[in-house]
């Protein structure tokens, strides 16, 4: 393990332990976030997933010098009351909680509508109401597609490359027609991503 004792943040100073709530801490980056947070920092984390498969290791042996620093709840943050208690004991939230597979975008559009929308709906009212810092994980999907994959074959804009880069500030957001269910992750992706900035 890293001298923890020894790392700095930006301005020279050290960096002081603080406790992460990590939601979606079962999955794919957030298992590999709460391994690196274990065994490269003195933060605490407290682990919110349904699963724990991918962090069993970080859990189960008593003898590991981070035992104290992580707690795993097991909740669906759907319809968990636990959410916002847990939120409150946390300096940082951070939520990875999603259903981000593109085969789950065409074959459950409500189940993906609800995991990157409505179930982050609590997380982020939690975090505003009681003034806590919040990390929401993006995705390239909300920039839509690009002016230049609309144009026919043909036509001479085609040989353009301005319209076919997208700049977040300036670039109109283009998604698919409502029958293209595969628009339903970045549709609410972007829907809630609108809300933490309003939020903000």
């Amino acid at each position: 393990m890293a001298n923890v004792t020894d790392r700095v943040d930006l301005d020279g100073r050290p960096i002081k332990p603080i406790t992460i709530c990590m939601i979606g801490a079962g999955g794919f980056i957030g298992s590999h976030l709460c391994e690196k947070l274990m065994t490269e920092t003195p933060h605490k984390v407290l682990a919110l997933d349904v699963y724990n498969d991918k962090i069993k290791h970080l859990l189960e042996p008593d003898t590991v010098e981070w035992k104290d620093r992580i707690q795993f709840h097991r909740i669906n943050i759907k319809h968990d009351s636990r959410l916002e208690g847990l939120i409150k004991m946390a300096d940082l939230t951070i939520n990875l909680a999603a259903i981000c597979t593109p085969a789950d975008y065409n074959t459950r559009p409500l189940d993906t509508i609800y995991s990157n929308f409505i179930d982050a709906l609590p997380v982020v009212k939690y975090c505003s109401e009681n003034n806590k810092r919040l990390i929401h994980f993006s995705t390239c999907e909300v920039y839509g597609k690009t002016i230049g994959s609309f144009l026919p074959k043909d036509h001479p804009l085609r040989e353009d490359p301005s319209f076919y880069v997208l700049k977040e500030d300036v670039s109109p957001c283009i998604f698919g027609s409502i029958e293209k269910q595969r628009w339903s992750y970045a549709c609410a992706k972007q829907l809630i991503e609108r809300l933490v900035f309003g939020k903000a």
